[in-house]
């Protein structure tokens, strides 16, 4: 009974034997074959026990090259969290996940990966699996998304012809202007502008001269504003300054110069006749003139309305 007994154990040895190198085959395949990196360490030295191809295309580091390192004395590791720091930390915690990280390849080239370490038991050693997926391309599609989205509400707000802030934004911009002004007891400026006889152009020079007329405003009013002054197109010939913490004054001699200076601007298309580009300004100010967005732009409406019936060609105040 006793050899029976010393039989059956035998192959039942053989048997876990068997079944222990069948797994470990298993798993040697599933890390050679694997489509992300993988590293094993030492999780009381932090040393690289093991790579597997995928990580070694990746980095372009040599296997004899990341054997034996520790994970920070490895080139493309040395400046991410996983620091002796992190390792230690990854000791305590056993789990620890990257994302979004680069890493910097043999050739110095930057590899975006999400890096994922696990601490386990194999046999008598306790070890760390460090599975670094390489989303390098995942990044690029997630920027050319946020690029393409940044450009399409860029476009949004813009005027397609001048370039400048459409009315929508204008609008949304005045408002909130208004509202920091009233908290800091301070001042908003606007100048409404119009270009004068632009029917008149479009008849006799064409439509092309029309849009030039417009494009050439646009580009006097971009050229001559602050960083923190918001220039748009209004509608059709009519174009808006927002103007922050400006006094109605100062913003009224700023709309003469513009009508100055668009004055010395000239359009001519083909062989017809040069006519110069003129342009009447209305100027109106919070708190002065109102002290609602509606109300400044009635005030400045009018005070342009004022100067093209009396005084074509230059800008006049709210009264």
């Amino acid at each position: 009974m006793v050899h029976g007994k010393s039989e059956a154990a035998a192959g039942e040895d053989r048997s876990n034997r068997t079944s222990l190198e069948e797994s470990e085959l298993r798993y040697r395949r599933l890390f050679e074959a694997a489509q992300d990196g993988i590293l094993i360490l030492d999780a009381s030295t932090g040393a690289i026990t093991d790579v597997n191809p995928f990580l070694i295309d990746l980095l372009g580091y040599s296997r004899a090259e990341l054997l034996g390192k520790k994970l920070w004395e490895v080139g493309a590791f040395r400046d991410i969290q996983a620091s002796k720091y992190a390792f230690q930390a990854l000791q305590e915690r056993e789990y620890i996940r990257y994302q979004d990280l680069p890493l910097k390849a043999k050739d110095g080239h930057l590899v975006q990966v999400e890096f994922v370490s696990n601490v386990y038991v194999a046999g008598t050693q306790r070890v760390i699996q460090c599975n670094i997926r390489d989303i390098t391309e995942r990044k690029e599609a997630q920027e050319a998304l946020l690029r393409s989205e940044a450009l399409y509400r860029e476009q949004s707000v813009r005027d397609p012809l001048t370039g400048l802030y459409n009315r929508r934004y204008m609008e949304e911009t005045l408002y909130r202007e208004l509202r920091r002004a009233l908290r800091r007891q301070g001042t908003v400026a606007v100048i409404m502008l119009d270009v004068d006889d632009l029917k008149n152009i479009n008849d006799t020079l064409g439509h092309p001269a029309g849009d030039e007329a417009l494009l050439k405003l646009a580009g006097l009013l971009q050229e001559n504003i602050r960083d923190e002054d918001i220039a748009s197109r209004y509608g059709g010939d009519e174009f808006v300054l927002i103007l922050p913490e400006m006094s109605k004054e100062m913003a009224r001699q700023r709309a003469e110069l513009f009508c100055r200076a668009a004055g010395n601007q000239t359009l001519q298309f083909e062989q017809q006749k040069a006519t110069a580009l003129r342009v009447s300004a209305g100027v109106a100010s919070f708190p002065e003139d109102g002290l609602t967005a509606e109300a400044i732009m009635q005030a400045a409406d009018a005070a342009l309305y004022r100067a093209k019936h009396e005084a074509r060609g230059t800008a006049v105040a709210a009264e």
